[in-house]
C-alpha cells in the first residue's frame, strides 16, 4: 500500500519525537534515581557497604580456616618427624650397643691373644689364619659390620671383610686424635668416622668405626686395638626407609657428617656451624624454600639427629583449598574495592574536599564550601559551615573597623598631645629671653616660632613626607639655637629615596629636643645632633644620635617603664615610640643605645613593606 508523501512525513516525525521523549524520559529517571540515592542519609548509603563487607568477611573466614588447618598439619608432621627421629636414635644406639657388647666377647679370644701375643715368626702363618677364622665367624654374627681389623701396636693387622679389607696402618695408632681417647677408656669402645685416620676405604663410602684397646687377659697390659667397620648406609638405611616423606633427615657428630641431607643446598648450609648450632626446632630459609628445622641429640654418644621439613610440603595436599580460597579472596577484594570507592566518591570526598575548604580559609578572609549540590547531612553540614563563615567574617570585619579607629584614636591623642608641649617650652624659651631683657632676639624667635608652626601644621595632615618632617627639625633647631648659641651643630645624612616616605607629623622633633635638653646642655661643652635617614635590604631607617651626657640602663628603664600620664618629662621618648608603633602596626620597630658621657642612639627600624603600606594609605 502506497501512503501519500505528506503522511509518510508526519509519521517519521512522529516516531523520531516518540523515540527523543523515550530517550529523555529514560535520562530523568536515571538522574532522579541518582539524585534519590546520593541524597540518602549517610546510615542507608552505610547499610550498601556492610553488605559488602559480609562477603569479605567470608573470604577472611576462609582464610582462616585455611591457616588453622595448615598449622594443625604442621603440628602433626613435625610430631610424627620428632617421633621418627627419636626412634632412629634409639635403633641406631641399640644396633652400636650390640655390635660392642659382641666385640668385647671377642677381645678375650684365644685368636685375638694369641696373634697379638705372638712372637715366634715360623708360628705367625698358622696365628694369623686362626684369627681371620675367627674374625669371619664373628661377621656372620654381626650383619651390619663390614669389617673387622685386629692391629698390634707395630701397626701389623689382620682383619675380615665382607667386600674388600680396608688398607690398614695410613696413620700410626700413636698420632692420631683419638689415641689418648681410646687409652683413657681401657677397652671402652669409642666411635670415630672412617677409622679416624688409620684406616683407609677405596670405596667412597662413609664407615663408622668403633675402636677399642686390647689388653691383655694375662696381666692387663695393652696389646693392640680392634678396628669395627660399620657403613653408614646399612647403619641407617632404615632411617631413610622409616623417614617421613615430607621431611629430609641427617645425623652429625661432634666432628664429621655421619649422614648427609638427599639435599645439596641443605648439606651447603650445614656447612656453617654457626647455623648449626642455631638449629634447634626452629625455621631457616635456604634460597627460595623455607625449612621447619627438628633437632635431637643423643644422649649415648653426642650425636645430633635433624630432620628437615620443607613448608611447601604442608601446603600441598592443600592445593585446591588454596585455589579456591585465592579466587574467593580476589572475587571478595574486587568488590571490596568496588565499594571503598563508592564509598569513598559518596561520603570520604565531600568530606575531604570540605575539609581542604576549611584549611584554605583565611583568618581574616573566610571562604565558602562548595563541595555538594545535596542535602544529605554532609550538604546539611557543609550549610552550617558557610552560615557560621558568615558570621565569623561579620565579627571580624567590625572588629578591624573598631580597631581602626580605636588606633586611628590614640594615635591623634598622642599627636595632639605634641602641640601643647612644644608650644609650652617655646613660650618658656621667648619668656625667657623677655625677662632677660633680650627682645630683639625674642622678637626673632617670635618670628622663627610663627615659621615653624606654619610649616608644622601641615595643612591639617597628621601624616607628612620625611622631607617636610626634617624641615620641621630645622626650623625647630634654629629656635633653639637663638636661645643657645655654640651650644650645638647639627648634621643630616639623608638618603634621597627616603624623603617622600610618609610619617607621622612631629615624630623626630620631641627626640631632638631630648637631646638637647637632657643630652647636650647638661654637658656643658659643644655637642652634635645628627640626623640619619635610608634604607637597606629589608628596613626603612631613622637614626637620631648626640654625643652627650648620656643615660644609664637603670634610667633608661625607668622612662621606657614609668606611664607617661605620670611622668611628662618621658613623653618625649615615650610618645614618639608608641606613635611609631600605632602607625606602623609593629612593636619591635626600635633600638636604644645609650651610656654616660657617650650619648644616646636611637634608631627605628620600620620594614619596607610597612613603610609600602602607610603610603598606599595615605595615597589613597
Amino acid at each position: 500500500m502506497n501512503l501519500p508523501r505528506k503522511t509518510m512525513k508526519i509519521f517519521r516525525t512522529t516516531v523520531t519525537c516518540t523515540n527523543y521523549l523515550e530517550s529523555e524520559s529514560k535520562s530523568m529517571y536515571f538522574s532522579r534515581k541518582k539524585a534519590a540515592f546520593f541524597n540518602l542519609s549517610l546510615t542507608s548509603k552505610l547499610k550498601y557497604i556492610y553488605t559488602a563487607l559480609i562477603f569479605f568477611c567470608i573470604s577472611c573466614n576462609l582464610l582462616i580456616l585455611y591457616g588453622f588447618f595448615s598449622r594443625e598439619e604442621q603440628k602433626t608432621i613435625a610430631g610424627l618427624t620428632s617421633q621418627t627421629i627419636e626412634t632412629v636414635s634409639r635403633n641406631v644406639d641399640h644396633s652400636l650397643s650390640t655390635i660392642s657388647k659382641t666385640s668385647t666377647y671377642l677381645l678375650g679370644t684365644a685368636e685375638v691373644q694369641n696373634y697379638l701375643q705372638n712372637t715366634n715368626r715360623s708360628a705367625y702363618a698358622i696365628v694369623s689364619k686362626q684369627l681371620r677364622n675367627s674374625l669371619y665367624l664373628s661377621l656372620e654374627s654381626m650383619p651390619l659390620v663390614s669389617s673387622i681389623i685386629i692391629m698390634d701396636s707395630s701397626g701389623t693387622y689382620e682383619g675380615a671383610a665382607r667386600y674388600e679389607l680396608p688398607l690398614a696402618a695410613m696413620e700410626a695408632p700413636e698420632s692420631t686424635s683419638w689415641y689418648e681417647k681410646v687409652v683413657n677408656k681401657k677397652g671402652a669402645p669409642i666411635l670415630e668416622i672412617n677409622g679416624g685416620g688409620c684406616l683407609k676405604f677405596e670405596d667412597g663410602c662413609n664407615y663408622i668405626t668403633l675402636i677399642r684397646l686390647i689388653n691383655s687377659t694375662e696381666d692387663a697390659h695393652p696389646l693392640g686395638y680392634m678396628f669395627i667397620n660399620v657403613s653408614v648406609d646399612s647403619l641407617l638405611s632404615f632411617a631413610r626407609d622409616d623417614n617421613s616423606e615430607y621431611s629430609d633427615f641427617c645425623v652429625i657428630s661432634e666432628k664429621n657428617t655421619i649422614l648427609p641431607f638427599y639435599n645439596d643446598d641443605l648439606n651447603h648450609w650445614l656447612l656453617d656451624k654457626s647455623a648449626y648450632s642455631a638449629a634447634e626446632n626452629n625455621t631457616v630459609q635456604i634460597r627460595r624454600d623455607r625449612y621447619l628445622l627438628l633437632n635431637f641429640q643423643d644422649s649415648n654418644f653426642g650425636w645430633s639427629y635433624i630432620a628437615a621439613i620443607n613448608y611447601h610440603s604442608f601446603t600441598a595436599q592443600y592445593k585446591a583449598f588454596i585455589v579456591i580460597s585465592i579466587v574467593i579472596l580476589l572475587i571478595s577484594s574486587c568488590f571490596f574495592m568496588l565499594i571503598a570507592l563508592s564509598a569513598n566518591h559518596f561520603i570520604t570526598t565531600p568530606l575531604c574536599r570540605l575539609m581542604n575548604a576549611m584549611e584554605k580559609s583565611e583568618p581574616v578572609n573566610f571562604n565558602h564550601a562548595n563541595v555538594t549540590p545535596y542535602h544529605d547531612e554532609i550538604g546539611q553540614l557543609q550549610n552550617a559551615y558557610n552560615d557560621m563563615v558568615d558570621k565569623i567574617q561579620n565579627l571580624l570585619d567590625a572588629k578591624v573597623s573598631e580597631q581602626k579607629m580605636l588606633r586611628k584614636a590614640e594615635l591623634n591623642v598622642l599627636q595632639e598631645q605634641i602641640k601643647p608641649h612644644f608650644l609650652y617650652n617655646s613660650l618658656n624659651a621667648i619668656s625667657y629671653l623677655v625677662t632677660s631683657q633680650q627682645n630683639d632676639q625674642a622678637y626673632d624667635l617670635i618670628l622663627s616660632l610663627s615659621e615653624y608652626y606654619r610649616e608644622s601644621l601641615s595643612k591639617g595632615s597628621n601624616i607628612i613626607p620625611l622631607s617636610t618632617e626634617i624641615n620641621i627639625v630645622k626650623n625647630y633647631l634654629k629656635l633653639q639655637k637663638m636661645r643657645f648659641p655654640d651650644a650645638f651643630t647639627d648634621e643630616y645624612e639623608l638618603q634621597e629615596n627616603v624623603l617622600s616616605y610618609k610619617i607621622p607629623r612631629l615624630i623626630l622633633q620631641p627626640l631632638v629636643e631630648n637631646s638637647i635638653y637632657h643630652g647636650i646642655i647638661p654637658a656643658c661643652d659643644s655637642g652634635i645632633i645628627k640626623i640619619s635617614a635610608f634604607t637597606d635590604t629589608h628596613n626603612f631607617i631613622i637614626r637620631i644620635s648626640d654625643n652627650g651626657v648620656g643615660m644609664t640602663e637603670t634610667v633608661l628603664h625607668d622612662i621606657m617603664t614609668t606611664k607617661i600620664e605620670t611622668n611628662p618629662e618621658s613623653f618625649g621618648l615615650r610618645g614618639t615610640i608608641e606613635r611609631m608603633q600605632i602607625f606602623y602596626e609593629t612593636q619591635n620597630i626600635y633600638t636604644i643605645k645609650s651610656s654616660p658621657s657617650r650619648g644616646t642612639d636611637i634608631t627605628f627600624l620600620i620594614p619596607i613593606n610597612k613603610v609600602e603600606k602607610q603610603n598606599e594609605r595615605t595615597e589613597s
